[in-house]
């Protein structure tokens, strides 16, 4: 199966240089920064839902608010990169994501995540997000899989002990002292955004030579009616201004979200199909504790089979750095396949309950999740052209996010209905079916 696109390849640029060693890092520390505890969500809030009475519902609720709110964050960022540096937007997103960490701390109830995690920190989260990948979109052309695997491997271990750390921070500081901890992380992303590097300064200058330059020539346009007929010249000027300004709201929305990039059946094929497998894998793992404590294990075994994931995670990336800088790989293949094994694999965790063989299949769904991670921006990135990037980027942000909003808070009534999370997670796994489904449609379309 081939789904390689040379048409809709990205354009090289003529030069690339080298990452610095300090921008992997702070990428990594933002990252990390960012949300590296989500993955523990069900062993930070478990025994808060039950003192509080909360119900999953609003936990799933929280993360399909986030999910959008990541979207228009992406949004918020193509909007104010026109005034603002990248670094400046970053910086603006840090300060919008600590404070949605900050107030987390203050809740009383699992009903106000959706605003402080699912809004703010969203928000805050989707701009920081772009200006990380932005800048590495810039520094390579050539070999952006190898690079991505071996940053989101340096990621991975570090998140590896995340749980572990979060349980023993939970049994010392409590649930309060724990979003403190949390919160004092999150602050690290503001020296992520002041140390990393963009090439946003050059861009600017570019944007406002050609946009002097417009108005140079406005201005001469002006003169020479004048000369010619000054009541022709009033008339023309009232007009044209009437009419660039009509233009420019009309396609100012258009302009910033890259709308007509939805002209591109395959890319509208391409955001569906990751849009759905976004919202699976992000909600399962975010649930998974909550099933494995259903299974009977105690906080200890949920906190071993999450590392042992996150540690599979990071041997994922580790392999596929190391394939793909020996090789290419179709990443939109490679995206397919894991997918496809990802259902599989879920399917057979749902009818096994020993702690070994449960184990051992977290340790498979964290190599493909790493598959499916490290490919999912380079599928985008390897269809549209480098220009094109932020704004398909943004807009599979946005198609991920709804589906988050409209299908999160319906896994979170399936559980709180039948009492059982079995159920939600058939639900889940089916969500990956629209990728497996409508990809190889396309596929064969294009073939006729």
């Amino acid at each position: 199966m081939d789904f390689s696109n040379a048409k809709g390849r990205a354009k090289p640029l003529p030069t690339a240089k080298p990452l610095p060693t300090d921008a992997s890092f702070k990428f990594t520390e933002t990252q990390i920064a960012g949300i590296g505890h989500v993955n523990s969500f069900g062993l930070i809030y478990r025994d808060f839902m039950i003192h509080t009475q909360s119900t999953t519902k609003s936990l799933t609720t929280a993360n399909g608010v986030f999910a959008i709110m990541l979207a228009i964050g992406g949004i918020i960022l193509n909007i104010i990169t026109k005034k603002l540096t990248l670094r400046q937007c970053g910086l603006i997103g840090s300060c919008i994501f600590s404070t949605g960490s900050f107030l987390t701390i203050l809740i009383s109830n699992t009903n106000h995540l959706p605003f402080t995690f699912g809004v703010l920190q969203g928000i805050g989260f989707g701009i920081l997000v772009p200006v990380c990948y932005s800048t590495l979109n810039l520094l390579f052309t050539t070999k952006r899989t190898t690079v991505m695997s071996i940053i989101k491997s340096l990621q991975g271990i570090i998140l590896m002990w995340y749980p572990q750390v979060i349980k023993q921070t939970l049994s010392v500081y409590g649930f309060r002292g724990t979003l403190l901890i949390i919160f004092g992380i999150s602050l690290h992303t503001f020296p992520g955004m002041l140390l990393m590097k963009t090439e946003n300064k050059d861009t600017g200058k570019r944007l406002r030579t050609a946009k002097n330059i417009e108005i140079e020539t406005d201005k001469q346009i002006k003169l020479e009616l004048l000369n010619n007929d000054e009541q022709k010249q009033q008339i023309l000027s009232d007009n044209g201004t009437e009419y660039k300004t009509s233009k420019k709201n009309r396609f100012h929305f258009l302009e910033v979200l890259n709308l007509r990039c939805l002209k591109d059946p395959v890319y509208c094929n391409i955001c569906v199909g990751q849009s759905f497998m976004n919202f699976s894998d992000l909600t399962f793992f975010i649930l998974q504790p909550m099933l494995l404590f259903q299974y009977g294990y105690d906080k200890a075994q949920v906190a071993t089979c999450i590392t042992i994931g996150t540690g599979a995670d990071v041997a994922g990336r580790l392999a596929l750095a190391m394939i793909s800088g020996a090789t290419h790989i179709n990443t939109r293949l490679l995206y397919y396949v894991a997918t496809l094994l990802t259902l599989v694999v879920r399917l057979v965790l749902l009818q096994i309950h020993e702690f070994i063989w449960v184990a051992a299949i977290t340790a498979v769904l964290g190599i493909l999740r790493a598959w499916i991670h490290i490919a999912s921006p380079l599928v985008i990135s390897n269809h549209v052209t480098h220009e094109d990037f932020a704004g398909a980027y943004a807009l599979f942000m946005l198609a991920a996010g709804v589906v988050n909003l409209t299908c999160s808070p319906f896994i979170g009534m399936i559980k709180d209905s039948y009492e059982d999370y079995v159920p939600a997670f058939y639900a889940l796994s089916a969500s990956c079916l629209p990728c497996l489904i409508m990809w190889p449609i396309e596929l064969v379309s294009r073939r006729k």
